[in-house]
């Protein structure tokens, strides 16, 4: 039995599918696990009691860190500017996982001393990249691995909105994990940038070279709607991650026949990739607890965030 605690129960920490079916919040995730037993805590105390009281949990109005050890596993989701003060109390009194929404921070200097408290604690941090979790997510880094035996690949399009560290930062952690190399972005050139959803997260059009590959970040600035797909082109032969990348398409063609290049077909597609995503995340903490997963994804992450902090020239 893992006994665990919620740091805010927001959007991603309880309300986006409390009046759904679906399962993407970690207090639906808890609640449906047998072996995970929670409590909740919120700064405004009337949204913890209306969440504990939903689950049938225990309800903090305060927050001790004299207990954070007691816990096998602590989620921090609450807004980005707080991470860092909750990652100092946490990382000092050892819960044996945290989980922490990403980005993990927008300043270089906190980055860099809370990476400092991390290398001296035992405490795992998993920042929750939901999509590297997905099982068909890890079953795409074989499909490519496959693909480029035979092909290379090209060119790279993501198109996003609301924030290059917000959301652009999704799809470098993916692709960094399905090509295992780490993207440069110390020569990325900027053609456009708005500030149109945060203040100091300008939504970027970014261009770069990743693995000998064309790479394009496309925002889509002043979007009033969701959109996030990334298209994976080799010589012969795409990958292509739509709505979220809740849908997954693999497409090739034959070689060149006389003038003619032939049409990309698609080999196969599967959809309900990150429906229910909490559950994978979940699953794989359990897996970090046990011993099966050994590293966490926590030095990564701060690598992303400030690669992506001096491209803003933060």
């Amino acid at each position: 039995m893992y006994k665990a605690l919620i740091i805010g129960c927001g959007n991603i920490g309880a309300m986006y599918d409390f009046e759904t079916e679906s399962i993407s919040t970690y207090a639906k995730a808890f609640h449906l696990d047998p072996e995970i037993i929670f409590e909740v805590y919120d700064i405004d105390p009337k949204v913890s009691v209306m969440v504990a009281e939903r689950y049938g949990v225990r309800c903090l109005y305060e927050l001790n860190p004299e207990i954070y050890k007691e816990y096998d596993i602590a989620v921090i989701c609450t807004p980005t500017f707080t991470h860092h003060e909750y990652l100092s109390k946490l990382l000092e009194q050892g819960p044996r996982l945290l989980i922490c929404e990403k980005p993990v921070d927008t300043d270089l200097v906190r980055l860099k001393k809370v990476l400092s408290l991390y290398r001296r604690s035992n405490t795992k941090v998993l920042v929750n990249f939901f999509r590297r979790f997905q099982p068909a997510i890890i079953q795409l880094k074989k499909d490519i691995e496959d693909i480029l035996v035979e092909e290379r690949c090209t060119n790279i399009v993501v198109t996003y909105q609301r924030g290059f560290h917000n959301n652009a930062s999704h799809a470098i952690d993916l692709l960094e994990l399905l090509f295992g190399s780490t993207i440069n972005l110390s020569e990325a050139k900027v053609s456009h940038g708005v500030c149109d959803e945060f203040d100091a997260d300008p939504t970027l059009s970014v261009s770069c070279v990743f693995n000998d590959a064309n790479l394009q970040f496309v925002g889509l600035t002043n979007a009033e709607f969701s959109h996030f797909d990334i298209s994976i082109y080799f010589q012969r032969s795409a990958v292509f991650l739509k709505n979220g990348c809740d849908e997954i398409e693999i497409a090739s063609t034959s070689t060149k026949q006389g003038n003619f290049y032939p049409k990309l077909v698609s080999r196969s597609r599967q959809v309900g990739v990150v429906e229910n995503y909490m559950i994978n995340v979940v699953s794989h903490a359990k897996r970090m607890l046990t011993g099966e997963v050994s590293n966490d994804n926590f030095l990564g992450s701060i690598s992303i965030s400030e690669r992506i902090l001096e491209l803003q020239g933060h």
